[in-house]
């Protein structure tokens, strides 16, 4: 007995529709899977450090060393710029000159006033093409900037002892310089053409109190090779600082090198020269990008075992001759003939596929559940 055209009709539509649910359950899978390594990539990313400059004050190697030379570096990141502040501060009993020199990225691309009143103009910056001392050979540093220090009024400053016991810098007469460096302190991960950037950022900060590839520890004259004319010398008695002034209550200090001496605002202080580098996390943004991996991840199990279900199903079904495919023909006599009728094998063909994307559904759910509730504690 032939089957009837609408039974044809049906039966055609009803693989159209399973083609689609496979294509459509394939590319979602597969969307899926980009989703999870995108996110899983982003939320683990960790950043390089960006390149740090130098800042360091010299004064003639003739000049007296009576006077406490103090090294502010402040700076905040707006964007993908940051605005850094320089500032000499000295205290003794006599007054203070010396020179400010910027190289590197921490250079001033604009110098602005220290004081937002329209009376307070900004300092002046010297360029000079080309700064070099000798020190076991020539050490040639480079562009860089030089700013004059001149400090005709000193104040006096607090014993040594009350310095140390309060844990703070002697203070005294200052002067600076403020402007928008001319490369970033701070670096994000970042995807493909930076299209999207992860929750993890990475901090270089300028080497303060000394010059590059001189050992920190000497304290002897530099000749002047080009650039600067003479012999010159960092002050004998320094203090250096380094404050980051914009990292949120929100983030995490991963690690400091070397140790912070505040968390917030993040501080550096010592007698000795120093240049920090910061891993820094940030934990709303990481809360978020771990819930859209946790989606993505379902999502990917419950695609594919609705995938396998129907790849399962595709296995199971009869062909022309009655036989399932990749299955040899049964028997001509059944032992229990009409036991099984051809609804009810469908329907056993359909049960485990639904099985196996709920417990594939649960498993992820349960698996991701635990991994947000460690990273938590963590």
């Amino acid at each position: 007995m032939k089957p009837s055209r609408s039974s044809s009709s049906r039966t055609m539509a009803g693989h159209r529709l399973r083609r689609t649910a496979e294509l459509v359950t394939g590319v979602l899978m597969i969307m899926s899977i980009a989703g999870y390594v995108a996110w899983s990539f982003t939320v683990n990313g960790l950043p390089a450090y960006p390149l740090a400059g130098w800042v360091a004050v010299l004064q003639p190697a003739t000049a007296s060393n009576a006077d406490t030379v103090q090294i502010l570096v402040q700076a905040r990141t707006q964007g993908g710029q940051t605005r850094a502040a320089y500032d000499v501060v000295a205290c003794g009993p006599r007054p203070y000159s010396g020179d400010l020199l910027i190289g590197g990225s921490a250079q001033l691309s604009a110098a602005l006033p220290d004081s937002p009143l329209p009376s307070s103009p900004a300092p002046q910056i010297q360029h000079i093409p080309d700064l070099a001392f000798y020190y076991n050979g020539v050490i040639d540093l480079g562009a860089a900037e030089l700013v004059r220090i001149s400090l005709p009024d000193v104040s006096p400053c607090p014993p040594a002892a009350a310095v140390q016991s309060a844990g703070i810098l002697p203070g005294g007469s200052a002067e600076g310089v403020t402007g928008v460096t001319s490369g970033p302190v701070q670096e994000s991960w970042s995807g493909p053409w930076g299209l999207w950037h992860g929750p993890h950022a990475a901090q270089a900060w300028p080497l303060t109190g000394a010059l590059p590839d001189i050992p920190a520890n000497v304290f002897g004259e530099y000749p002047a090779v080009s650039g600067l004319s003479g012999s010159w010398s960092r002050p004998l008695q320094e203090y250096v600082q380094v404050t980051a002034d914009d990292v949120p209550v929100t983030w995490s200090v991963d690690s400091a090198v070397p140790s912070a001496s505040g968390p917030y605002p993040l501080t550096w202080q010592d007698q000795n020269p120093v240049s920090p580098l910061v891993r820094l996390t940030d934990g709303s943004s990481m809360a978020l990008l771990q819930n859209w991996v946790v989606i993505f991840a379902v999502a990917f199990g419950i695609t594919g075992s609705v995938l396998a279900s129907l790849l399962f199903e595709w296995l199971r079904r009869p062909s022309r001759d009655g036989t399932a495919a990749g299955s040899s023909p049964p028997p001509l006599h059944s032992a229990l003939p009409g036991r099984w009728p051809a609804h009810s094998e469908a329907v056993r063909a359909r049960v485990p596929g639904r099985w196996l994307a709920l417990a594939g559904a649960v498993i992820l759910i349960g698996y991701a559940r635990g991994r947000r509730t460690r990273a938590r504690h963590h």
